[in-house]
Order: C-alpha cells, then sequence, then structure tokens
C-alpha cells in the first residue's frame, strides 16, 4: 500500500522517493550580480555538496569561528575557478558576503514551508 502525504501536492511513496533522491549530491548554484541595478556577472557558479552545506552550518555553531569566516569559507570553496578572482573582489565590498551566502543557501536548500507550517 501506498503512502500519500497530506497537502495540495500530494504523491505516493515511489515518487516521494525518487524526488527525494533526485535532490541527493552536489547541487549546482548559478547567483547572477548586480551592483547598483549594474550586472556585472550573469551566473557566477557554485557547486556545493552536502558536506560542504553541513560544513557550513556546523562552523557556524562553533564559538570559536565566526559567522562571517563560515560564510566566506563556504563561498571560496564552492565557487568554480572561472569566477574566483571576482568573488574575492566583490566580497571586498560590504553586504555583498552576506547577499551571495543567503543566495547560495536559499538555492541549495530545498524549501520545506509546507511541512513546518
Amino acid at each position: 500500500m501506498e503512502n500519500k502525504t497530506e497537502g495540495k501536492n500530494e504523491i505516493n511513496t515511489n515518487e516521494a522517493m525518487a524526488l527525494i533522491k533526485s535532490m541527493q549530491g552536489a547541487r549546482e548554484v548559478i547567483v547572477p550580480i548586480s551592483l547598483n541595478g549594474t550586472l556585472v556577472h550573469k551566473g557566477m557558479k557554485f557547486t556545493v555538496s552536502i558536506s560542504d552545506y553541513n560544513t557550513f552550518i556546523n562552523s557556524g555553531q562553533n564559538a570559536k569561528i565566526s559567522p562571517t569566516i563560515a560564510a566566506k569559507d563556504l563561498l571560496m570553496h564552492t565557487v568554480a575557478k572561472e569566477d574566483k578572482e571576482m568573488l574575492t573582489e566583490l566580497l571586498k565590498i560590504a553586504g555583498t558576503l552576506d547577499n551571495i551566502t543567503m543566495e547560495v543557501v536559499n538555492q541549495v536548500a530545498p524549501d520545506m514551508s509546507a511541512v513546518l507550517d
């Protein structure tokens, strides 16, 4: 017998497992960069594995590592080689670290709001 979840997008167990498995592994994230309304990069690429994500989350919980260092480490470790120099320069501008990190994390993590409502 197949289980169904409650909600408007009900799927059977096999479909649920297929969806879950499709979201596993490294995720490629593309982040366009605009500064003061000017597009400076059409899509900076990051490849984030579960290990990268977990290291970022765990580092943020460690009193010896600042959230700023944890965020910078995540970005610098996962950015594509061809985008690394631009990222390095972008991170010298106040506020860019937070904005880019939030965009990367938001694209990596699935939308689970329906479960949490």
